[in-house]
């Protein structure tokens, strides 16, 4: 048995034929039967039932295949921490909260650097974001920090063994749409938001205080929309006089419909970076870190 076997294994239960599997693998299907009717043989019972219709795991191949993709999700996090050097990924991944600076910010970084080909950016929630960069998946992960969010994502920060960088301090700003009722203040403030309808990027809902993106309490809310996309938020907010909270960077290029006040509070937002704090930056990352840093000060 080895892990290139059980590889077979989860690409085949999750594709349904030996075919998909085989060119999803890369390998002939001559090849990749052989290969699993040996492990078969030496595991002594069946993993898969073939019929007409396709490919089905057995009882005991469930079972095998359930412990299978753990494992091979485990070697694939493992080698990808201590197995491939920096310098020979073909992919510079970053992990961050919602934020409507990434568009501009990616598509300059890849004008700037045309020989980096490959870029993948993974926006999720803020726990998720530290696990990529913990495990290895993304390089970076950018997320904000303030006295109501630092002890409890600090705490998390720390046990995953990530650093923290700081970027930029920011006010608190509300996203509404162009024609909202509270768009002619100059600022507003959490009075002004009472009784008006909320959106959220949802999060782990059991962890929801200590890893929000939503920078103030929306018990006084009279709806609360909870959304996984950026796109949907914004939406939504163009359609009702429901409000959202943000960094203030807004890219006017691609959000139409939206403006942003600043909120009447003292909160010390911090804009940061994680990053594993036992591996330097690759050399595109300390790239994409100076860009960052470039796109803030202009934007102060």
């Amino acid at each position: 048995m080895n892990i290139q076997q059980l590889r077979y294994v989860v690409a085949i239960a999750n594709s349904g034929t030996f075919r998909e599997a085989a060119e999803k693998m890369y390998v002939s299907q001559p090849s990749l039967s052989i290969s699993v009717r040996d492990l078969e043989k030496e595991l002594g019972f069946k993993i898969f039932r073939r019929t007409s219709s396709g490919t089905f795991l057995t009882r005991k191949g469930m079972e095998f295949y359930e412990k299978a993709h753990e494992l091979v999700k485990g070697f694939d996090i493992f080698q990808n921490q201590y197995a491939n050097p920096e310098e020979e990924r073909d992919e510079f991944s970053i992990a961050s909260q919602h934020y409507d600076f990434l568009p501009p910010l990616i598509t300059a970084f890849s004008k700037k650097y045309p020989n980096d080909k490959n870029f993948r950016i993974f926006e999720s929630t803020t726990v998720q974001i530290l696990d990529e960069v913990a495990q290895g998946h993304s390089e970076i992960g950018i997320i904000y920090l303030n006295e109501q969010n630092r002890k409890g994502v600090m705490q998390r920060i720390n046990k995953l063994g990530l650093e923290v960088v700081e970027l930029i301090p920011f006010k608190t700003h509300i996203y509404l749409r162009k024609n909202h009722p509270l768009v002619q203040k100059e600022q507003v403030t959490l009075e002004d938001l009472v009784g008006l309808p909320t959106v959220r990027f949802t999060q782990e809902k059991d962890e929801y205080l200590y890893y929000s993106e939503n920078f103030v309490d929306t018990k006084d809310s009279c709806q609360i929309f909870n959304v996984t996309d950026r796109a949907t938020l914004n939406g939504i907010l163009e359609r009702t006089d429901a409000y959202a909270t943000g960094s203030g960077f807004l890219d006017s290029n691609s959000v139409h419909g939206i403006t942003v006040i600043k909120l009447d509070d003292h909160r010390d937002n911090r804009m940061v970076y994680v990053k594993r704090e036992d591996v330097d930056l690759s050399s595109v990352g300390q790239a994409f870190v100076a860009e960052m840093a470039t796109y803030f000060q202009e934007k102060d």
